[in-house]
């Protein structure tokens, strides 16, 4: 899809507004943890002519779940991995019903590891309120930049008419009956597991970012998975790197907004261009999003970036490469 000014600049609102808000209310932690729900939503309609209320309703319902359930789970040592496993492995089955499903599934993973994250001080109900608060703001920016146009739509190939859901639901159900249907989840929960058990036995004050680092790297499909897996890792290094730099820095309030929402404004464009630059971008976005802007001690930082390299290993060394190397061998065996 053509990323246009557009694009960009509803991105730059959908995160900078709520920003912005906590800034200029003096309470900057409520305003990023709205951002982080305007993120999750960020870039989910836009290929829709018009975004439904229903769709748009559901994404804000499921971005204040995430948000609870990490908070909820946050804290509680083993009971807080073993849950944040379960729900990742259910939600990743969930997803191989329907694509719209995958994506879906995915970013509530990923809302619900980056909130267990940032749950210190935050009560559950509240951190819903204001994922969904920032969620709906996202949506809304969204709908008046790209949608409030009139005259005729953008050119495009007809979409085809999706499945009947009865039709999806029988094909996942075939799916669960053969090991492929199992490959992300296993995949994905075993990376997580072992994410959340180092962090559990090197307790730190940043052992929530392994987890993190690997629901960003690891991705349901393995075309490709060693080349875009080296490359989002890559990224998401070279993100701690340039985010735990403005953290030592901390700019001042505005300038908060103003970095915030210049990052937000340029992801669109990367993604479609370049998932390393994009990984180096949306990293540093998370870090400011989930430390608020505060300072962070250097410590912390060395932490940062040592959980990086141990969730980029993890993701590589059991979400990809394995099943990269036994999908060529079956491969070869098939050929041969």
């Amino acid at each position: 899809m053509r990323i246009e000014l557009r694009h960009m600049v509803a991105a730059g609102l959908g995160l900078g507004g709520p920003v912005a808000w906590g800034v200029a209310s003096g309470r900057p932690a409520p305003g990023t943890l709205a951002a982080i729900g305007a993120l999750a939503v960020s870039g989910l309609f836009r290929n829709e002519a018009r975004p439904g209320l229903v769709h748009g309703a559901a994404a804000v319902a499921g971005t204040a779940v995430a948000g609870f359930a990490g908070v909820v789970v946050a804290g509680r040592g083993w009971l807080t991995a073993v849950a944040v496993v379960l729900i990742a492995g259910l939600l990743a089955v969930a997803g191989g019903i329907s694509r719209p499903m995958a994506e879906h599934s995915t970013r509530f993973i990923v809302l619900m590891v980056i909130s267990t994250g940032v749950a210190k001080g935050v009560e559950p109900v509240a951190a819903a309120v204001l994922f969904a608060g920032g969620a709906a703001w996202g949506l809304l920016v969204t709908a008046l930049c790209l949608h409030a146009r009139k005259g005729p739509a953008e050119p495009g190939e007809p979409r085809p008419a999706p499945p009947p859901a009865r039709a999806l639901l029988r094909r996942w159900w075939r799916t669960l009956g053969s090991a492929p249907g199992w490959q992300y989840t296993i995949r994905l929960t075993t990376c997580l597991a072992a994410a959340e058990a180092v962090g559990l036995l090197w307790p730190q004050p940043a052992a929530s970012w392994i987890a993190v680092t690997v629901v960003i790297v690891v991705r349901r499909r393995l075309d490709g998975a060693a080349r875009r897996s080296v490359e989002r890792a890559a990224g998401t290094a070279a993100g701690v790197v340039a985010g735990s730099a403005v953290l030592l820095w901390v700019p001042p309030s505005w300038l908060f907004v103003l970095l915030v929402a210049a990052l937000a404004a340029v992801r669109p464009m990367l993604k479609e261009r370049n998932y390393t630059l994009y990984a180096t971008v949306m990293t540093p976005l998370v870090l400011l999003l989930m430390e608020s802007g505060a300072r962070v001690p250097p410590a912390t930082i060395g932490y940062r970036l040592a959980d990086t390299a141990i969730g980029c290993v993890l993701a590589l060394g059991l979400g990809y490469l394995p099943w990269v190397v036994r999908r060529e061998r079956s491969a070869r065996a098939v050929v041969g």
